[in-house]
């Protein structure tokens, strides 16, 4: 009798305590994300679990500047956890902008699933201090079918960013074009190749992100398809022309990679 009642009990306690963690908040999530981007990324209101919940999404970056996401969704599989890893599906959105992805964390290593990520290309100054110089306008868009970082500074797979419509406050010319920026890694070095889908302005070049540094080094050029008068300010700024409009340039600067 009395071992019937312990058993009782201890299923009573078992129960209890996965009660208490399925129905774990949602403000839990919202709180570890916060924690892990300094404070960089805040989800308010929120509702829902911490398994599945929801809210919107607020990037802030400089602390006095907030860019929404717009309404967020996500949802973690708790059968990961019995390896060693979690993975959670993510899905913002609003009109111009939209971040759908799968995120898999383990010991040490963090992996893009079918990512898709869209945004206004004024948003890119707060990622990158240099194009506030161009007070660029457009669409950007990111995708990779995968892509692994780990804390030793390493990267594999690839993905690519397109410009669309891009513009820029420095030319009358809008839009410039579309552009595409190809990465692929398959160690602590990223190769980067820039073409030009379609536009006024060509614009082409390679060069490769040191990781573990951050440091980009870059070469390419720029040449005037049409308009070439009206493209002159802005080419101006790139240096002297080599006969026809066209310009060569060079980017050397930095890009830390801070996940871990």
């Amino acid at each position: 009798m009395k071992k019937s009642w312990l058993l009782y009990v201890f299923f009573g306690v078992f129960f209890y305590v996965l009660f208490l963690f399925i129905q774990m908040p949602a403000s839990w999530f919202a709180w570890g994300l916060n924690h892990y981007t300094s404070g960089r990324v805040q989800l308010d209101p929120i509702a829902g679990t911490l398994w599945h919940g929801k809210g919107r999404l607020v990037y802030q970056h400089p602390p006095s500047t907030s860019f929404e996401f717009g309404d967020t969704e996500w949802r973690i599989n708790p059968l990961w956890l019995l390896v060693g890893s979690l993975q959670l599906t993510w899905q913002s959105h609003k009109p111009d902008t939209h971040i759908n992805t799968t995120v898999r964390m383990s010991s040490g290593q963090l992996i893009l699933l079918e990512t898709k990520v869209a945004f206004p290309a004024q948003l890119s100054s707060s990622f990158i201090p240099a194009a506030k110089l161009l007070s660029p306008t457009g669409q950007v868009r990111l995708q990779t079918d995968r892509l692994a970082m780990d804390r030793n500074n390493g990267m594999s797979g690839g993905g690519n960013i397109q410009w669309q419509a891009a513009g820029s406050a420095l030319s009358p010319v809008r839009p410039l074009g579309d552009y595409r920026l190809l990465i692929s890694s398959a160690g602590n070095v990223a190769d980067l190749k820039l073409s030009t889908l379609r536009g006024t302005l060509e614009l082409s070049g390679q060069g490769e992100w040191q990781i573990a540094s951050g440091t980009i080094r870059f070469s390419g050029s720029a040449t005037p398809r049409e308009s070439i008068s009206e493209l002159e300010p802005l080419l101006k700024l790139m240096g002297e022309n080599q006969g026809g409009g066209k310009r060569t340039f060079s980017i050397n600067g930095k890009l830390p990679l801070t996940i871990f």
